[in-house]
């Protein structure tokens, strides 16, 4: 990972920052991006202390916005001629139904149209690149996830598990896509499932009793961020993957997701929805 640039959006806690850490002792030159500027600035000198690696750039972004995201790409193709690795790692989960700015469900909006307004922007960068990996946290919950396209954009009994595994299942149907569409190109992507992992996802933007419950579970049985990152890392940076595209990870191995997840007509049906509620020209 010798001087390869590799951005990480949710870098500053979690597993963006267990992600990040063991990429920059590789020597991958990293950007970091995240909501606050404090936990950014924490998280840079946290990476420098522990590795030595001081090539590290952070950027603010809040990722349930679209013009967040837009003046944030805009940021990083002046500041970069090329992108070696992009993880989108950023999420979120939220109890209630709410609308972003523009007028997305806010849990669909932070997980998939993130994901989906970030990578395009940034293809330009990406196509430098000799070797380019486009890597998307997903989870194993989009097995028990279904699309319901009325639902990005209207209260159709909103439930937070339902909302979650939409966003999730809307993560691999995205790669499969994405990776069809660039096929002929010297860029792989490819989406994983970190494990059920001890991060503070599940207390943010959520009621008191779901952010009890989430924390419970955790001290229960979650792993630490550390162990949720390795598949990230492995999808960044072995030789093992070199090549492999469109997959589903989980625990550095390829798995078969769910099988609504491997709907071709789901898949285009899905990019075309999103390209009408955020436009990537």
């Amino acid at each position: 990972m010798k001087d390869k640039i590799v951005l990480i959006t949710g870098g500053s806690s979690g597993i963006g920052l267990a992600t990040a850490e063991p990429l920059a002792t590789m020597g991958a030159e990293l950007i970091l991006v995240a909501r606050s500027e404090e936990k950014l600035k924490e998280a840079a000198q946290t990476i420098i202390n522990k590795t030595g690696n001081r090539k590290i750039r952070y950027y603010i972004a809040d990722f349930s916005s679209q013009r967040s995201i837009r003046t944030l790409a805009e940021n990083i193709k002046k500041d970069y001629q090329k992108l070696d690795v992009l993880i989108n790692n950023a999420g979120g989960v939220f109890s209630a139904f709410k609308l972003n700015e523009d007028g997305l469900e806010m849990t669909i909006a932070t997980n998939h149209f993130a994901y989906f307004l970030l990578t395009n922007l940034l293809l330009d960068l990406l196509k430098r690149s000799d070797s380019a990996r486009i890597i998307n946290v997903a989870s194993d919950s989009h097995y028990n996830g279904k699309l319901d396209f009325d639902s990005f954009t209207k209260d159709k009994g909103y439930f937070i598990i339902t909302a979650y595994g939409q966003s999730k299942l809307a993560n691999v149907l995205f790669t499969a896509e994405l990776a069809d569409r660039l096929k002929d190109t010297q860029i792989t992507v490819n989406c994983l499932h970190p494990g059920f992992v001890r991060t503070d996802i599940g207390t943010k933007g959520t009621k008191w009793y779901a952010s009890l419950f989430w924390t419970l579970a955790s001290r229960l049985g979650a792993m630490t961020a550390e162990a949720g990152a390795k598949t990230s890392v492995y999808l960044a940076s072995s030789d093992e993957v070199k090549g492999v595209s469109g997959k589903y990870f989980d625990k550095c191995k390829p798995k078969e997701p769910a099988p609504l997840a491997t709907d071709k007509q789901l898949q285009k049906d899905l990019w075309r929805i999103s390209e009408q509620l955020c436009p990537i020209s």
